[in-house]
């Protein structure tokens, strides 16, 4: 007599998150080398504990770096989860509003926002 095995189904890595994340098209900032390289990028979907953000070819992605929520006027310590051509899904690591910035360490950060032409 032969058993047949039931298929185990693993569910895609975003429903392995703890908490899920919610859609967005929200404008976003990635701001890393103490502000030296600053570009523009866009946060497809966003949790209190990451976000996945689509950028252009070329760019330069470090390890860590700022992401900064353009809508919500928030920043974020951030690091990479996994990364692809043109996206990256990121954890975060402390979340700030970017108008109460008082860190001398995050000065740079402060002028950026304080000088966008808003």
């Amino acid at each position: 007599m032969m058993f047949q095995r039931e298929p185990v189904q693993v569910p895609p890595q975003a429903e392995r998150r703890p908490q899920g994340r919610r859609r967005a098209l929200l404008g976003g900032v990635v701001v890393h080398s103490q502000g030296r390289f600053i570009f523009p990028c866009t946060i497809r979907n966003i949790s209190a504990e990451g976000a996945r953000i689509t950028f252009k070819l070329g760019e330069v992605m470090p390890a860590d770096f700022f992401l900064i929520d353009t809508w919500a006027s928030r920043g974020h310590r951030a690091r990479i989860a996994w990364i692809g051509p043109c996206e990256a899904g990121v954890s975060f690591h402390e979340a700030f509003d970017m108008n109460a910035i008082t860190d001398p360490a995050l000065g740079y950060l402060k002028r950026y926002w304080d000088q966008r032409g808003v």
